[in-house]
């Protein structure tokens, strides 16, 4: 069946030269002189029939009618439930296991989801990671928008306006877990080896952001391993989560009342798999 749309385009532009003119658009009068005249001279001719044709068209066809509703959308958001500690942790743990093995689902949020989320979030996961641009949370954990609290910043660290995200996410948002996430070759932990072991000087703000991972690395350091800027890495991020459970008193609270979950873990850039210590 051909289009509405389509019909009523075709018989406007037959007839809208005769239509412009007979409205005032073009000259008094067409010479027949010229192709141009001659063409004109013509639709003038026809005008009455083309426009007769256009209004029968225009009220054989029915009035547009508003769009149908549409089904629920299968990505909307539901109604948010509570998720313990562990449901959290392996929602994350399955989430990688996806990503790992290329079966991540890159699909984008429906508008109806974005219209959702403006209402509020609730998040079941707090993430503390490297701002490494190949580490972004939503995709090694498979997850989308509305679903992870994400704090970044290089080697992992936490700085007190961090500390105030997280206890804002765990306390206000309900998020039931935290992780903090390291990952292999990280160039932050790499700055404060080479700091720590060959006193190299950083500037400014760089010296800044190694100083809170030097303590990892002297740890780190005292087993004699064999890649130190690795067992450094693992060290860190270790050693953030055990400092967490003690930085405020409302994760303390929800610790003790088993509320809440704060881990460590540590991504492999080279094969995508999040190794959790727990």
């Amino acid at each position: 069946m051909v289009s509405r749309r389509i019909l009523l385009g075709a018989l406007a532009g037959l007839a809208a030269p005769a239509l412009a003119f007979a409205e005032g658009d073009g000259p008094a009068k067409p010479s027949l002189l010229t192709k141009k005249g001659r063409r004109t001279s013509s639709a003038l001719h026809h005008q009455a029939g083309d426009k007769a044709a256009l209004d029968k068209a225009m009220a054989s066809v029915k009035p547009l009618e508003a769009e149908p509703a549409h089904a629920p959308d299968a990505h909307a958001a539901a109604p948010a439930q509570e998720v313990t500690p562990d449901e959290a942790l392996g929602r994350l743990k399955h989430g990688n296991t996806i990503f790992a093995r290329g079966g991540a689902n890159l699909m984008l949020p429906t508008l109806a989801r974005v219209a959702e989320l403006s209402k509020g979030q609730k998040p079941f996961a707090v993430v503390i990671g490297c701002s490494d641009s190949r580490t972004a949370p939503e995709l090694i954990f498979d997850c989308n928008l509305g679903e992870l609290f994400v704090v970044r910043v290089a080697g992992s660290t936490v700085s007190r306006e961090g500390l105030g995200s997280i206890v804002y996410a765990v306390e206000h948002l309900g998020a039931p877990l935290i992780v903090v996430l390291g990952h292999t070759k990280c160039g932050a932990v790499g700055a404060a080896v080479d700091v720590a072991t060959k006193h190299a000087e950083l500037h400014g703000s760089l010296h800044e952001m190694v100083l809170p991972i030097i303590p990892a690395v002297l740890e780190a350091q005292e087993s004699h391993p064999a890649d130190l800027q690795d067992a450094a890495i693992r060290r860190n991020v270790r050693d953030i989560a055990g400092r967490l459970k003690v930085a405020d008193g409302i994760l303390a609270e929800k610790l003790h009342e088993g509320r809440l979950k704060i881990v460590s873990a540590t991504y492999d850039l080279a094969t995508g798999v999040v190794g959790f210590d727990a």
